[in-house]
């Protein structure tokens, strides 16, 4: 099994960050001007591994050592025997292209480390080692043994066999990125996340929504859901501000600086709000002892009821199809949850409690004419799967938490913090306090004084 462990780099100094440019700005120089000199050769109908690839690594192993200009020629030969395997299957690619920001004409700063010449330690003070050219060496001070040093910050989850490391600076954030392929990877605790034994017997059906992200309910009578009105909400008005911003661009510009943060923004926050989600529920799935999960698609939802705001729901804000891989990748491949994904149109049409299809749905709330249940309409829409499921027996053991007549539970609702699913107990119905300051920082525990 190949995971990639995905961090982010920083320099311990000036003189560091510009050894670091001159190495990433370099690769890339090496990578543009060995791909256009063989699109030449292709668009003049010649053999493009006739091009002498040696005579660049020669060129920039002074710079970037001669295993990292190995490693990119590599790389360079591996686009090129893909893009000629796609039109020996009769598609239509196009030709590897240059490492250059179209918006701004500037070079992509990246770059590849072999897996056995770089060295990352995790720890209190963790830090990655990369190897520089004798050149780079004499210009900035460094030793002829020693390499250039960084620190690495990040939480990677998998140890395993190593793979080629890769550098990227990202312009826009002003900061590098590192991404490390590991094969055979094995999560880097060494004892399983799950807290009890999973029993195959105990199942979970998950409803998956846009509103309500999840609300999940397993046979043994144990139910949550997870909220996110407020970050839709964020994320539209995130996407009005680059609305705006590309209204006023002039006539030929595509993008900018600015809307590529926002772009970039909104996309980390739905994605850490998502991946936390998963972890979370995964952990309550796993501490239950469920063997089976029950995942609803919104596929046959979406053909019945689809609609702009829908599809932006769904598509771009809670990127549904992300959410089901990482979901699988999660459940499956961390605590060996088996996942079977169900068509969950028409669950929320009937009720959960007599099973009768005498129901209205109002917003969040589902109201049954035949017995008179009220509930939540998502929540009892993974009951109605889970019954679906495992037959009509599994019925009596869902508890009726989710009933919203006096007397009866919620269902433990939870909202997201900006960092973790925070569950808010009926008892505890007020958001929690903002200890921030006006800047962000976390305020004392002290009692100020006016």
């Amino acid at each position: 099994m190949q995971r990639v462990n995905a961090f982010e780099v920083r320099p311990l100094s000036h003189r560091d960050r510009l050894l670091l440019l001159e190495v990433l700005d370099a690769s890339a120089a090496l990578w543009n001007e060995l791909t256009y000199e063989r699109r030449q050769a292709f668009f003049d109908d010649r053999d493009v591994w006739t091009i002498d690839a040696d005579e660049y690594r020669l060129k920039y192993k002074g710079v970037l050592g001669s295993a990292t200009a190995q490693q990119l020629i590599r790389r360079n030969n591996e686009a090129w025997r893909s893009f000629f395997a796609l039109l020996k299957d009769g598609k239509n690619p196009s030709p590897p292209g240059y490492w250059k920001d179209e918006d701004s004409g500037d070079r992509e700063l990246q770059t590849l480390i072999r897996n056995d010449m770089y060295t990352v330690e995790w720890g209190k003070q963790s830090r990655l080692e990369i190897p520089v050219g004798h050149d780079l060496k004499e210009k900035y001070g460094l030793g002829y043994y020693e390499r250039l040093r960084l620190e690495a910050r990040g939480n990677p989850r998998w140890r395993g066999e190593q793979g080629r490391l890769e550098l990227v600076h990202d312009r826009d954030a002003e900061a590098f990125r590192a991404r490390q392929p590991v094969s055979d990877a094995v999560l880097r605790r060494d004892e399983s996340l799950a807290t009890a034994e999973s029993d195959d017997s105990v199942v979970a059906a998950l409803d998956i929504g846009a509103n309500n992200l999840v609300a999940a309910t397993t046979s043994t009578g144990h139910q949550r859901l997870y909220h996110a009105r407020p970050q839709f909400h964020r994320f539209r008005h995130i996407t009005e501000k680059i609305a705006a911003l590309q209204r006023h661009l002039a006539g030929d510009e595509r993008s900018s600086r600015r809307i590529r943060r926002l772009y970039r923004k909104r996309t980390e926050q739905v994605y850490h709000l998502q991946d936390a989600l998963i972890r979370d529920l995964a952990e309550w799935l796993a501490g239950l002892g469920v063997g089976e999960v029950i995942a609803g698609d919104l596929a046959g939802v979406l053909r019945e009821h689809w609609s702009a705001t829908v599809n932006e729901k769904t598509h771009q804000f809670w990127s549904h199809g992300r959410f089901r891989r990482r979901l699988r990748e999660v459940l499956e491949g961390e605590y060996g949850i088996a996942v079977e994904e169900v068509d969950e149109y028409g669950s929320s049409s009937a009720c959960p409690d007599c099973g009768g299809d005498r129901v209205e749905r109002k917003g969040d709330l589902l109201t049954c004419y035949g017995c008179g249940f009220e509930g939540h309409s998502d929540v009892a829409a993974s009951e109605n799967l889970l019954c679906d499921a495992v037959g009509s027996m599994a019925r009596p053991a869902v508890s009726r938490e989710n009933t919203t007549e006096g007397g009866h539970r919620e269902v433990p609702r939870l909202k997201w913090d900006d960092h973790r699913w925070r569950r808010r107990d009926r008892s505890t119905k007020e958001d929690p306090a903002n200890r921030s300051t006006g800047d962000g920082k976390v305020a004392s525990g002290g009692t100020g004084t006016a």
